[in-house]
């Protein structure tokens, strides 16, 4: 029996335009990248010379998602089964690492750096407090959640729509509100 393809999931693997478009910003953009990659058309990237951008097997790059690696030294890594959903932006000036069977909604945000607030100084001319972000396997992230500069996001866990991680979300935690607080696990 023939199932028709959802048109709307992300799981849509696209047809040969699509298959073109991921292999050319594959190859484009990424540093490493594995097999079963689909990078939607309207995916952007802004990379910097000394960029490292890596990616596992069978991951989605929704519409729109934005990619912007700047200086000094940003590495973004991303395992295999993740999906990065539509409007996403991850900007690394260090270190971001998101895990294997990773949901993105729509909208999400990581972000390794700040600005630094010196009293005194005009903001746009201050250094970047740069951090890391650490993202473990099989979490998921709501739409319109924020992930902040030293946060690690431990395995399992469930991040809620809109929520702001600051610090710290253990394994298999239910973590949501701004800044984002442990509701419950998993278990």
């Amino acid at each position: 029996m023939h199932q028709e393809v959802d048109r709307a999931s992300y799981r849509n693997r696209g047809g040969s335009l699509q298959k073109l478009v991921s292999v050319y910003k594959s190859r484009r953009y990424f540093s490493k990248w594995g097999k079963g990659l689909v990078i939607k058309y309207n995916a952007e990237f802004w990379l910097t010379r000394n960029a490292i951008l890596q990616i596992g097997d069978n991951c989605t790059i929704q519409n729109y998602a934005f990619f912007q690696l700047t200086q000094p030294q940003p590495k973004v890594y991303i395992g295999d089964n993740s999906v990065i959903g539509r409007h996403c932006m991850i900007t690394a000036k260090n270190l971001i690492r998101i895990g294997s069977n990773v949901l993105m909604g729509a909208y999400v945000q990581v972000i390794d750096h700040n600005h630094s607030m010196a009293a005194g100084l005009l903001i746009r001319e201050q250094q970047a407090e740069i951090g890391e972000v650490i993202i473990g396997d099989d979490v998921w992230i709501g739409a319109g959640a924020k992930v902040l500069a030293n946060s690690h996001i431990g395995d399992g866990a469930i991040i809620g729509t809109n929520a702001v991680v600051t610090e710290d979300i253990p394994p298999n935690a239910i973590a949501v509100g701004v800044p984002a607080k442990v509701i419950r696990y998993r278990y």
